[in-house]
């Protein structure tokens, strides 16, 4: 009974690697995709990255890279160091609110605020009803409980806790057909190359986002109206503990079949794109093993495409 105990504390360890409180920071070599932009440099969508709630995950830090894979396709992107508020929503064209938290934090322990007032969640939503674009990531705990009052506004339900590493297919059907998983940039170059033999030589499965790959988080349940894209199924389990990582033999597992990592959803004339993991959207470097994660680790070859697939869906609300 030992041994089973302590091999169950080793494989909740090896779960909670790539979500650890252990130092990370922005992956130094990452460089995106070579591309065409999607946008030209004049006409690309601004997006705002904010970093005015004491963001996890902000432009100049671990969230450098999924900048960088932005600006790559020709987006706008600043951040932002403000109160939300309507005036300063009126020239965004899409937010991004990355691990938000209550208060600049030393450690992960309870209890845990509001990482946006009511005045704000009130203006985003407002401003997303009339046709703004919201990018929300509330990784694991305690980052879904700090932005608990958006996530209801958007009829959203997190669980405020720990998933493992997921990977998810449109094999076994995990990975949602959906605008944002279809491989945009195979199907511009079949536009412009009409030969027999090229077209020949393309598999038409290749124009889908076949595969994506997520690093831990958390997971959350997606209004009616959404279409939930990374679909969790049977055997997948998170666990809850009273304080973030802090995971034993004894921490209640609760059954994640029919949850989410990721969603979309239309609000108004608005939309708005969730997802219960950052670094799947990010290379970071995990400075204790010297190792990245994130867009450059194997089964995320497409993370890339799927993360511009999404920015693109949002900036044609």
């Amino acid at each position: 009974m030992k041994l089973v105990r302590s091999l169950i504390v080793f494989g909740l360890a090896t779960l909670l690697l790539a979500c650890s409180d252990s130092p990370q920071q922005s992956d130094p070599d990452f460089r995106p995709k070579d591309r065409v932009a999607h946008f030209s440099s004049d006409s690309g969508p601004l997006v705002l990255i904010d970093e005015a709630h004491n963001n996890f995950l902000t432009m100049s830090g671990r969230y450098k890279p999924f900048a960088q894979v932005l600006e790559s396709d020709g987006f706008k992107v600043s951040s932002n160091d403000k109160a939300i508020a309507e005036n300063l929503l009126r020239q965004v064209d899409i937010l991004v609110i990355a691990n938000a938290l209550d208060r600049k934090r030393q450690d992960w322990r309870p209890p845990y605020g509001e990482a946006l007032n009511d005045h704000e969640v009130e203006a985003l939503k407002s401003w997303i009803l009339n046709g703004g674009s919201l990018f929300l990531v509330a990784d694991h705990t305690p980052f879904p409980k700090t932005i608990e009052n958006l996530a209801l506004a958007l009829g959203l339900q997190f669980i405020n806790g720990h998933v493992g590493n997921a990977t998810f297919s449109k094999v076994n059907l995990s990975l949602a057909e959906h605008a944002t998983t279809y491989n945009r940039e195979i199907s511009q170059k079949i536009d412009e190359k009409s030969q027999p033999l090229f077209l020949q030589s393309i598999n038409s499965a290749s124009l889908d986002i076949l595969k994506v790959r997520t690093f831990g988080g958390s997971a959350f349940k997606a209004p009616e109206k959404a279409i939930s894209l990374l679909n969790l199924g049977d055997g997948i389990t998170a666990t809850e503990p009273k304080i973030p990582f802090q995971v034993n033999a004894d921490t209640p597992r609760i059954p994640m079949s029919g949850w989410s990592q990721g969603a979309v959803l239309e609000l108004g004339k608005g939309r708005v794109a969730v997802f219960s993991e950052g670094m799947m959207f990010s290379s970071q470097l995990v400075e204790s093993t010297g190792k990245t994660m994130g867009l450059r680790s194997v089964g995320a070859e497409q993370n890339e495409e799927f993360l511009l697939n999404i920015m693109r869906w949002l900036a044609d609300s």
